[in-house]
């Protein structure tokens, strides 16, 4: 008589257990990648933001001319050292105006005497640090503001200012 056993076959437990492609959820290339694109990445947002890159910068309908020469600054700020500090605490901070307007050729120098970087609109000024630039044409530059209440900073550069 043909008997058809249904039941469970055997398994070789000797044989040790097939290994893994890859372990974590990248592959080694993938890591290879990523430890070659995020420093290119990192380094290229350190040197854009510090303004490195170039010491023109063009934003659309307007020239921005570093002005590290300028002997007096039309439009002059610090940022003392502690601002950061006071920020986390909750201090409402108040250094530049949410709003400047300028005329074509003024100058601003904003000096960050805190140890934290601090952000005022477009301009990245790191620890330490003194950002001046000359304004060459007519525009608008609006961004965050690290040093005022709002959050926000319009700078308006205007041919002439009209007295109101």
């Amino acid at each position: 008589m043909n008997e058809h056993h249904a039941g469970p076959t055997a398994v070789d437990t000797t044989a040790p257990p097939p290994e893994p492609r890859h372990r974590g959820w990248m592959s080694p290339a993938q890591w290879l990648v990523l430890a070659l694109v995020v420093p290119a990445v990192l380094i290229g947002a350190f040197l854009v933001g510090r303004g490195l890159v170039d010491d023109t910068r063009d934003v659309p309908g307007l020239v921005l001319e570093t002005a590290d020469d300028a002997e007096d600054a039309d439009w002059f700020y610090v940022i003392p050292p502690g601002t950061a500090g006071r920020i986390a605490a909750g201090e409402p901070i108040e250094i530049v105006p949410a709003e400047l307007e300028v005329v074509v050729g003024d100058t601003i120098r904003i000096v960050n005497d805190d140890t934290a970087d601090h952000i005022v609109g477009v301009f990245f000024i790191g620890a330490g640090e003194t950002l001046t630039q000359r304004f060459q044409t007519v525009g608008e530059l609006a961004g965050e503001c690290s040093v005022h209440p709002s959050g926000a900073f319009t700078l308006r550069v205007v041919d002439d200012r009209v007295e109101g």
